[in-house]
Protein backbone atom coordinates (compact mmCIF):
# COMPACT_ATOMS: atom_id res chain seq x y z
CA UNK A 1 0.00 0.00 0.00
CA UNK A 2 1.37 3.45 -0.88
CA UNK A 3 2.90 4.98 2.26
CA UNK A 4 1.33 8.40 1.72
CA UNK A 5 -2.13 6.90 1.46
CA UNK A 6 -1.48 4.82 4.54
CA UNK A 7 -0.56 7.78 6.67
CA UNK A 8 -3.35 9.88 5.26
CA UNK A 9 -5.76 7.15 6.37
CA UNK A 10 -4.13 7.09 9.80
CA UNK A 11 -4.58 10.83 10.24
CA UNK A 12 -8.22 10.49 9.32
CA UNK A 13 -8.49 8.87 12.74
CA UNK A 14 -7.77 12.27 14.18
CA UNK A 15 -7.51 13.65 17.65
CA UNK A 16 -10.01 14.10 20.44
CA UNK A 17 -10.40 16.06 23.62
CA UNK A 18 -11.17 14.57 26.98
CA UNK A 19 -10.99 15.56 30.60
CA UNK A 20 -9.87 12.67 32.81
CA UNK A 21 -11.40 9.89 30.74
CA UNK A 22 -11.23 8.64 27.19
CA UNK A 23 -14.67 10.17 26.55
CA UNK A 24 -15.02 13.47 24.81
CA UNK A 25 -15.51 16.92 26.23
CA UNK A 26 -17.89 16.96 29.20
CA UNK A 27 -18.90 13.35 28.71
CA UNK A 28 -19.71 13.57 25.00
CA UNK A 29 -18.20 10.57 23.19
CA UNK A 30 -15.18 11.37 21.08
CA UNK A 31 -15.94 12.15 17.45
CA UNK A 32 -13.07 10.94 15.32
CA UNK A 33 -12.16 11.13 11.70
CA UNK A 34 -12.91 7.76 10.20
CA UNK A 35 -12.56 6.35 6.73
CA UNK A 36 -16.22 7.25 6.21
CA UNK A 37 -15.27 10.95 6.24
CA UNK A 38 -15.16 11.79 2.52
CA UNK A 39 -13.20 15.00 2.93
CA UNK A 40 -10.20 15.04 5.25
CA UNK A 41 -8.65 18.48 5.13
CA UNK A 42 -5.86 19.00 2.61
CA UNK A 43 -3.90 21.13 5.04
CA UNK A 44 -3.40 18.20 7.41
CA UNK A 45 0.25 17.16 7.58
CA UNK A 46 0.46 13.74 5.94
CA UNK A 47 4.09 13.29 6.93
CA UNK A 48 5.07 9.78 5.87
CA UNK A 49 8.55 9.59 7.25
CA UNK A 50 9.46 7.10 9.93
CA UNK A 51 13.11 8.10 10.17
CA UNK A 52 14.23 8.20 13.78
CA UNK A 53 17.77 9.22 13.02
CA UNK A 54 19.51 12.54 13.07
CA UNK A 55 17.57 15.52 11.78
CA UNK A 56 18.70 17.60 8.84
CA UNK A 57 20.56 20.74 9.80
CA UNK A 58 17.96 23.02 11.41
CA UNK A 59 17.30 26.58 10.42
CA UNK A 60 19.41 28.48 12.97
CA UNK A 61 17.22 31.56 12.67
CA UNK A 62 13.47 30.85 12.92
CA UNK A 63 12.85 34.60 12.89
CA UNK A 64 10.69 34.78 16.03
CA UNK A 65 8.79 37.84 17.11
CA UNK A 66 10.83 40.12 19.29
CA UNK A 67 9.71 42.34 22.09
CA UNK A 68 11.54 44.40 24.70
CA UNK A 69 15.27 44.84 25.12
CA UNK A 70 17.50 43.76 27.99
CA UNK A 71 19.89 46.06 29.83
CA UNK A 72 22.55 45.02 27.36
CA UNK A 73 20.38 45.99 24.39
CA UNK A 74 19.65 42.40 23.38
CA UNK A 75 16.14 41.93 22.03
CA UNK A 76 13.91 39.71 24.19
CA UNK A 77 11.18 37.72 22.39
CA UNK A 78 7.55 38.47 23.25
CA UNK A 79 7.09 34.95 24.62
CA UNK A 80 9.53 35.56 27.49
CA UNK A 81 7.57 36.43 30.65
CA UNK A 82 4.67 38.12 28.82
CA UNK A 83 2.10 40.28 30.55
CA UNK A 84 -1.21 38.44 30.96
CA UNK A 85 -4.28 40.71 31.25
CA UNK A 86 -6.31 40.26 34.40
CA UNK A 87 -9.85 38.94 34.35
CA UNK A 88 -11.73 36.70 31.93
CA UNK A 89 -11.31 36.82 28.17
CA UNK A 90 -13.88 39.31 26.86
CA UNK A 91 -16.74 38.07 24.72
CA UNK A 92 -17.26 39.25 21.17
CA UNK A 93 -18.73 42.74 21.32
CA UNK A 94 -22.50 42.71 21.56
CA UNK A 95 -22.79 39.00 22.42
CA UNK A 96 -23.97 37.21 25.54
CA UNK A 97 -21.76 35.48 28.10
CA UNK A 98 -24.53 33.13 29.23
CA UNK A 99 -24.07 29.50 28.10
CA UNK A 100 -26.53 28.12 25.56
CA UNK A 101 -28.58 24.99 26.29
CA UNK A 102 -28.47 23.34 22.86
CA UNK A 103 -25.64 21.92 20.76
CA UNK A 104 -23.94 24.43 18.51
CA UNK A 105 -25.89 25.02 15.28
CA UNK A 106 -23.60 25.28 12.26
CA UNK A 107 -26.41 25.95 9.79
CA UNK A 108 -26.01 29.74 9.97
CA UNK A 109 -22.21 29.63 9.59
CA UNK A 110 -20.69 30.15 6.14
CA UNK A 111 -19.26 26.81 4.89
CA UNK A 112 -16.00 28.51 3.84
CA UNK A 113 -13.11 26.83 5.69
CA UNK A 114 -10.00 28.62 6.93
CA UNK A 115 -8.03 25.43 6.44
CA UNK A 116 -8.64 25.49 2.72
CA UNK A 117 -6.32 28.49 2.38
CA UNK A 118 -4.12 28.35 5.49
CA UNK A 119 -1.48 27.33 6.21
CA UNK A 120 -0.12 28.27 2.80
CA UNK A 121 2.56 25.57 2.94
CA UNK A 122 2.20 21.88 3.72
CA UNK A 123 5.45 21.39 5.63
CA UNK A 124 6.81 18.10 6.83
CA UNK A 125 7.97 18.17 10.44
CA UNK A 126 11.65 18.42 9.52
CA UNK A 127 10.91 21.53 7.44
CA UNK A 128 9.75 23.39 10.56
CA UNK A 129 12.39 25.71 12.03
CA UNK A 130 14.17 24.43 15.11
CA UNK A 131 12.97 26.65 17.95
CA UNK A 132 14.71 24.91 20.83
CA UNK A 133 17.16 22.29 21.95
CA UNK A 134 15.82 19.30 23.85
CA UNK A 135 17.82 17.33 26.35
CA UNK A 136 17.04 14.51 28.74
CA UNK A 137 17.72 15.66 32.28
CA UNK A 138 19.69 13.55 34.74
CA UNK A 139 17.31 14.15 37.61
CA UNK A 140 13.62 13.77 38.36
CA UNK A 141 11.34 13.89 41.40
CA UNK A 142 9.05 11.22 39.92
CA UNK A 143 8.26 8.14 42.01
CA UNK A 144 8.63 6.03 38.84
CA UNK A 145 11.95 4.94 37.38
CA UNK A 146 13.19 7.67 35.04
CA UNK A 147 15.84 7.29 32.31
CA UNK A 148 18.61 9.89 32.31
CA UNK A 149 19.83 9.44 28.72
CA UNK A 150 18.59 8.22 25.35
CA UNK A 151 19.93 4.70 25.81
CA UNK A 152 18.78 4.61 29.47
CA UNK A 153 22.28 3.55 30.51
CA UNK A 154 21.73 5.68 33.62
CA UNK A 155 18.49 6.13 35.49
CA UNK A 156 16.94 6.93 38.86
CA UNK A 157 17.25 3.33 40.07
CA UNK A 158 20.10 0.84 40.29
CA UNK A 159 19.06 -1.29 37.32
CA UNK A 160 18.69 0.66 34.08
CA UNK A 161 17.55 0.06 30.51
CA UNK A 162 14.52 1.17 28.47
CA UNK A 163 12.66 -2.08 29.23
CA UNK A 164 13.90 -2.44 32.82
CA UNK A 165 13.38 1.18 33.84
CA UNK A 166 9.68 1.19 32.99
CA UNK A 167 6.41 1.45 34.84
CA UNK A 168 2.92 0.02 34.38
CA UNK A 169 0.43 2.39 32.79
CA UNK A 170 -2.15 -0.39 33.04
CA UNK A 171 -2.20 -4.19 32.90
CA UNK A 172 -1.30 -4.19 29.19
CA UNK A 173 1.08 -1.27 28.74
CA UNK A 174 4.48 -0.40 30.23
CA UNK A 175 6.14 2.94 29.57
CA UNK A 176 9.65 4.36 29.78
CA UNK A 177 9.77 7.82 31.34
CA UNK A 178 12.10 10.72 30.53
CA UNK A 179 12.36 14.15 32.16
CA UNK A 180 12.99 16.60 29.31
CA UNK A 181 14.05 20.22 29.04
CA UNK A 182 13.34 22.42 26.03
CA UNK A 183 15.58 25.50 25.87
CA UNK A 184 14.92 28.30 23.38
CA UNK A 185 17.55 28.85 20.72
CA UNK A 186 16.68 32.53 20.32
CA UNK A 187 16.79 33.26 24.07
CA UNK A 188 18.78 30.65 25.97
CA UNK A 189 17.59 31.64 29.48
CA UNK A 190 14.08 30.54 28.49
CA UNK A 191 13.50 26.83 29.21
CA UNK A 192 10.62 24.58 30.27
CA UNK A 193 10.66 21.03 31.64
CA UNK A 194 8.12 18.26 31.21
CA UNK A 195 7.71 14.49 31.05
CA UNK A 196 7.85 12.29 27.96
CA UNK A 197 6.73 8.66 28.12
CA UNK A 198 7.38 6.11 25.38
CA UNK A 199 5.78 2.67 25.18
CA UNK A 200 8.22 -0.07 26.16
CA UNK A 201 5.76 -2.97 26.11
CA UNK A 202 4.18 -3.38 23.65
CA UNK A 203 7.11 -1.86 21.76
CA UNK A 204 6.41 0.77 19.11
CA UNK A 205 8.17 1.29 15.79
CA UNK A 206 6.73 4.63 14.64
CA UNK A 207 9.06 6.64 16.91
CA UNK A 208 11.69 6.50 19.65
CA UNK A 209 12.86 9.00 22.25
CA UNK A 210 15.45 10.63 19.96
CA UNK A 211 12.88 11.11 17.22
CA UNK A 212 10.45 12.57 19.76
CA UNK A 213 13.05 15.07 20.96
CA UNK A 214 13.85 16.09 17.39
CA UNK A 215 10.19 16.82 16.70
CA UNK A 216 9.48 18.64 19.97
CA UNK A 217 12.31 21.04 19.14
CA UNK A 218 10.23 22.23 16.19
CA UNK A 219 7.08 23.11 18.11
CA UNK A 220 6.80 26.93 18.35
CA UNK A 221 7.89 28.24 21.75
CA UNK A 222 4.46 29.74 22.42
CA UNK A 223 3.07 26.19 22.52
CA UNK A 224 5.71 24.73 24.86
CA UNK A 225 3.70 25.79 27.90
CA UNK A 226 1.13 23.14 27.05
CA UNK A 227 3.76 20.43 27.62
CA UNK A 228 4.40 21.79 31.09
CA UNK A 229 0.67 22.04 31.83
CA UNK A 230 0.07 18.34 31.11
CA UNK A 231 3.07 17.47 33.30
CA UNK A 232 2.11 19.66 36.25
CA UNK A 233 -1.47 18.40 36.21
CA UNK A 234 -0.88 14.85 35.03
CA UNK A 235 1.70 12.58 33.40
CA UNK A 236 2.94 14.56 30.42
CA UNK A 237 2.93 13.41 26.80
CA UNK A 238 2.75 9.66 26.10
CA UNK A 239 3.62 7.94 22.83
CA UNK A 240 1.62 4.74 23.02
CA UNK A 241 1.03 1.50 21.18
CA UNK A 242 -2.07 1.47 18.96
CA UNK A 243 -3.67 -1.23 21.11
CA UNK A 244 -4.17 1.37 23.85
CA UNK A 245 -6.67 3.21 21.67
CA UNK A 246 -8.77 0.24 20.66
CA UNK A 247 -9.22 1.44 17.10
CA UNK A 248 -10.32 4.93 18.16
CA UNK A 249 -8.69 8.29 17.65
CA UNK A 250 -5.05 8.92 16.80
CA UNK A 251 -4.69 10.85 20.05
CA UNK A 252 -6.46 12.25 23.10
CA UNK A 253 -5.71 15.62 24.67
CA UNK A 254 -6.57 17.37 27.92
CA UNK A 255 -4.84 19.52 30.55
CA UNK A 256 -3.77 16.25 32.25
CA UNK A 257 -2.13 14.44 29.36
CA UNK A 258 -1.63 14.00 25.66
CA UNK A 259 -1.89 10.32 24.73
CA UNK A 260 -0.95 9.69 21.13
CA UNK A 261 -0.16 6.95 18.66
CA UNK A 262 1.17 9.50 16.17
CA UNK A 263 4.14 11.85 16.04
CA UNK A 264 2.59 13.87 13.23
CA UNK A 265 3.08 17.56 13.96
CA UNK A 266 -0.49 18.49 13.05
CA UNK A 267 -1.84 15.94 15.55
CA UNK A 268 0.40 17.26 18.36
CA UNK A 269 -0.54 20.89 17.66
CA UNK A 270 -4.24 19.96 17.63
CA UNK A 271 -3.97 18.13 20.96
CA UNK A 272 -2.09 21.04 22.54
CA UNK A 273 -5.12 23.12 21.58
CA UNK A 274 -7.26 20.98 23.89
CA UNK A 275 -4.67 21.40 26.64
CA UNK A 276 -4.69 25.21 26.45
CA UNK A 277 -8.49 25.37 26.16
CA UNK A 278 -8.99 23.26 29.27
CA UNK A 279 -6.37 25.22 31.19
CA UNK A 280 -8.37 28.40 30.55
CA UNK A 281 -11.74 26.73 31.15
CA UNK A 282 -10.81 24.78 34.30
CA UNK A 283 -8.21 27.27 35.52
CA UNK A 284 -5.29 27.05 37.93
CA UNK A 285 -6.51 28.95 40.96
CA UNK A 286 -5.29 31.29 42.36
CA UNK A 287 -2.85 31.84 39.48
CA UNK A 288 -5.57 31.64 36.82
CA UNK A 289 -9.25 31.71 37.67
CA UNK A 290 -11.46 29.34 35.63
CA UNK A 291 -13.50 30.67 32.73
CA UNK A 292 -16.13 27.98 32.26
CA UNK A 293 -17.90 29.85 29.45
CA UNK A 294 -14.87 30.01 27.15
CA UNK A 295 -16.34 27.45 24.74
CA UNK A 296 -20.02 28.08 25.27
CA UNK A 297 -20.84 30.81 24.40
CA UNK A 298 -17.53 32.75 24.01
CA UNK A 299 -15.99 30.61 21.26
CA UNK A 300 -19.37 29.85 19.70
CA UNK A 301 -20.02 33.56 19.23
CA UNK A 302 -16.52 34.03 17.81
CA UNK A 303 -17.34 31.41 15.17
CA UNK A 304 -20.56 33.21 14.33
CA UNK A 305 -18.80 36.57 14.15
CA UNK A 306 -16.02 35.26 11.90
CA UNK A 307 -18.68 33.45 9.85
CA UNK A 308 -16.43 30.63 8.66
CA UNK A 309 -15.21 27.21 9.73
CA UNK A 310 -11.78 25.82 10.49
CA UNK A 311 -11.95 22.38 8.84
CA UNK A 312 -14.14 19.37 8.25
CA UNK A 313 -13.10 17.89 11.58
CA UNK A 314 -13.65 21.21 13.34
CA UNK A 315 -17.29 21.04 12.24
CA UNK A 316 -17.93 18.37 14.89
CA UNK A 317 -18.35 20.89 17.71
CA UNK A 318 -16.90 24.10 19.12
CA UNK A 319 -14.07 22.44 21.07
CA UNK A 320 -12.78 20.60 18.01
CA UNK A 321 -13.09 23.85 16.07
CA UNK A 322 -10.86 25.47 18.70
CA UNK A 323 -8.32 22.64 18.60
CA UNK A 324 -8.21 22.91 14.81
CA UNK A 325 -7.71 26.67 15.13
CA UNK A 326 -4.81 25.90 17.49
CA UNK A 327 -3.22 23.74 14.81
CA UNK A 328 -3.76 26.27 12.03
CA UNK A 329 -2.51 29.14 14.23
CA UNK A 330 0.71 27.28 15.06
CA UNK A 331 1.29 26.36 11.42
CA UNK A 332 0.72 29.98 10.36
CA UNK A 333 3.11 31.10 13.10
CA UNK A 334 5.74 28.79 11.63
CA UNK A 335 5.35 30.02 8.06
CA UNK A 336 4.73 33.70 8.87
CA UNK A 337 1.10 34.00 7.79
CA UNK A 338 -0.51 35.08 11.08
CA UNK A 339 -1.72 38.35 9.54
CA UNK A 340 -3.65 36.40 6.95
CA UNK A 341 -5.17 34.21 9.66
CA UNK A 342 -6.20 37.21 11.72
CA UNK A 343 -7.82 38.74 8.66
CA UNK A 344 -9.86 35.59 7.99
CA UNK A 345 -10.80 34.96 11.60
CA UNK A 346 -10.32 38.07 13.79
CA UNK A 347 -12.43 37.01 16.76
CA UNK A 348 -11.04 33.49 17.05
CA UNK A 349 -7.56 34.96 16.62
CA UNK A 350 -8.07 37.48 19.45
CA UNK A 351 -9.41 34.87 21.84
CA UNK A 352 -6.83 32.20 20.96
CA UNK A 353 -3.87 34.53 21.45
CA UNK A 354 -5.22 35.33 24.91
CA UNK A 355 -5.69 31.62 25.67
CA UNK A 356 -2.01 31.09 24.75
CA UNK A 357 -1.09 33.93 27.12
CA UNK A 358 -3.10 32.25 29.88
CA UNK A 359 -0.97 29.16 29.35
CA UNK A 360 2.19 31.06 30.29
CA UNK A 361 0.89 31.34 33.87
CA UNK A 362 1.81 27.68 34.42
CA UNK A 363 5.40 28.83 35.09
CA UNK A 364 6.26 30.38 38.49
Amino acid sequence: MDSTLFFTALLMLFACSSDDTKDGHDGVPDLNWTEADPDPDPETDTDTDTDTGTDPDPDPDPDPDTGTETDTGTSVPDWVDPDVPEGPIPATEGTSTTPEDDDFDWSDVNPERIGDSLPEQNLNWDEYPQYGTAQILDWSDSEECVCFDVACATCSEETCGPETCAYDLNESHRLTKYHVELRAIDHAPHALTFEVNVSADPPITYTDIQDVLNRLERIPVEYWYGLQIITNFGHGIQFLHGSYFGGGAAAYGSMNYIDTQSVDMSVLLHELGHTFEQYTRIGNSPTLEPQDNILNPIWRNAIRSDDNRTSGYGNNNEWEDMAEFSRIHAQCLVEGSLDELESLSPERFRIWERILLNGTTITP
